[in-house]
């Protein structure tokens, strides 16, 4: 592997390059050949992500529901994708004798290899090293999300969610009723193993309060 080449698409030189290399070996690979895998690492970058994300999102004075949302727009498994595949780190990626052979040019492996490296950055070189990693990868994506619209369609954004987890589609079931002689609405969602409820004075309102509450769930467990 040629850690300098991989270490200028970063913008970072490891003092501990076994952490960069371990960033790239595949379960596959650390199986054939008895080494780590960047499971731990990818599992430490996970967090360290979140973390990063969620003080951005802090300093940017939405509420807890828009920053929910906004969140898991940033570090959904495509745009991990994306920014893996468009600098070109996916080559680096080391894969065991069948999955070498393997197609992964629209894989998770891609998303979890970014943040194996976030992981190892943040182990070699602190939190600013890594947040200055984020920002040069996700950059565009962060800008884009914090310039969107803060009315946001819960309702449109659990779709996102959800079929970037490959959990199924939200599906809706929503009842009206009388209140006072006007109609009310009330609305139950099921998504990724959860139901949650919301309720309004129009159909679209109870479906959408039903997905920020479904979202605030998911986010949780």
């Amino acid at each position: 592997m040629n850690l300098e080449k991989a270490e200028k698409i970063i913008g970072y030189a490891f003092k501990e390059k076994a952490l960069l290399e371990r960033a790239f070996v595949h379960a596959s690979y650390a199986n054939e050949k008895g080494v780590p895998s960047y499971e731990k690492l990818e599992f430490l970058g996970d967090g360290v992500l979140g973390l990063i994300v969620a003080e951005m999102l802090y300093n940017e004075n939405d509420d807890e529901g828009i920053m929910t949302v906004k969140r898991s727009m940033i570090v959904s498994t495509e745009p991990l994708e994306d920014a893996t595949l468009d600098s070109g780190l996916d080559a680096f990626i080391k894969y065991g004798n069948g999955e070498s052979r393997q197609n992964h040019s629209d894989s998770k492996v891609l998303a979890d290899v970014f943040e194996s490296l976030l992981g190892a950055i943040y182990l070699d070189g602190g939190y600013e090293e890594a947040v200055k990693f984020v920002k040069k990868f996700l950059g565009c994506k962060i800008k884009e999300v914090f310039s969107a619209d803060t009315q946001v369609n819960y309702k449109g954004r659990l779709q996102e969610y959800c079929q970037a987890r490959r959990i199924g589609l939200a599906l809706y079931t929503t009842t009206e009723e009388s209140r006072a002689g006007k109609p009310y609405f009330i609305s139950l969602v099921k998504c990724g193993g959860i139901t949650a409820s919301g309720e309004g004075k129009r159909k679209r309102d109870a479906e959408q309060n039903a997905a920020k509450s479904a979202f605030e769930k998911l986010m949780k467990s």
